[in-house]
Formats: structure tokens, sequence, C-alpha cells
């Protein structure tokens, strides 16, 4: 299943969890299932196993996750992956809806990479300058990239910020090679 096949999924559950307004319920309970997966490699080897016949593994599926006491709604989503042998693809459509839920609170995440860890006035000043561009919230993660230089790169959805030093100097090399 391709990139925009898990979005499909993923969109398709959204979709049922804002009109029933359980969107973020969702959320939780499918990074639930992951970590019970995770947890229990015997029981996600048995789900992705094409050995078994889809009705065995989507009983025992129902069975561990009623058990967890997830909503009918989540179990019936993870049956219908099953049943279409998508459960692999799991990991990438819940962030698929992790981005819908993004996306419908209004918010944006954005990571920077930096040479050393921020101060927190530093970040609160790139959030503000953020939110105001975007006009929406964000919730900003900073990583380190010693390779950087200096200066900083941001990430947010599938848009990227370099002001880095490493790519001054390489832009500045590439103008000389030119010239």
């Amino acid at each position: 299943m391709s990139w925009i096949g898990a979005r499909r999924y993923a969109k398709a559950l959204m979709d049922i969890g804002v009109d029933r307004g359980t969107y973020q319920q969702y959320a939780g309970e499918l990074a639930t299932i992951q970590a019970t997966m995770e947890k229990a490699p015997l029981l996600k080897a048995t789900l992705l196993n094409r050995s078994f016949s889809n009705r065995s593994k989507q009983d025992l599926m129902r069975k561990v996750f009623t058990e967890e006491g997830l909503a009918e709604v989540v179990i019936n989503f993870i049956a219908l992956l099953v049943k279409h042998d998508r459960l692999q693809q799991l990991p990438l459509i819940i962030r698929h809806y992790g981005d819908l839920v993004d996306e419908v609170e209004g918010r944006v995440r954005v990571t920077i990479y930096s040479v050393y860890p921020l101060e927190a006035a530093e970040v609160s000043a790139l959030k503000t300058a953020l939110e105001g561009t975007l006009n929406k919230k964000s919730v900003v993660e900073n990583n380190i990239d010693q390779t950087l230089i200096g200066g900083i790169v941001l990430k947010l959805n599938n848009m990227l910020i370099d002001s880095s030093v490493r790519s001054q100097l390489r832009r500045l090399g590439e103008r000389l090679r030119k010239d």
C-alpha cells in the first residue's frame, strides 16, 4: 500500500471520528493498538502472517482489543485492515491520522534542528513567530544536529527552512564554482 492508500484509510477513520466527536479517542486507541502489538511480538507476527485465515486473525484481534476496551469503530477499522492485508501499514496510517488530528485542531508540528539545545526563550520566540505567520498553534521539538556548524533548520510538515551555516557554506561554494 502506498503513502496515499495509508492516508485514505486514516482519513476514513478521521471522518467517522469527526462526525461522532471521538477523533481524539480514536487517536489514543490507535496508539494503544500499536503499543500492544509492539509489546506482544507473537500477536503481531500472527496478525501479519498470511498462513492464518483472515477470519481467525480477525477473531484474535477482536478478542485482544475488546479486552482492552477499545471502541467498536476502531476494532472494526483494524478488522478491515486485516481483511484487506493492510495491517503492516498501521504505523503509516497512524502517522497520517496524527497529521489529520493536527489539521483539525489547527496545529502544526515543528522540529527545530540546532547545534546545541535552544534556550526556552529562543524556542518561545520561534514558536510565537511561527504561530503568527502560520495562524496555527505550533508544537515545537528541538533536536541536536552538530553537522549544522551553526544556525538552525526548521522542519514543518513537508516544508524545510534551512538557515544553517552548513547550507550557507554549500550555497557559497556553488556560487564560487559558477563564477
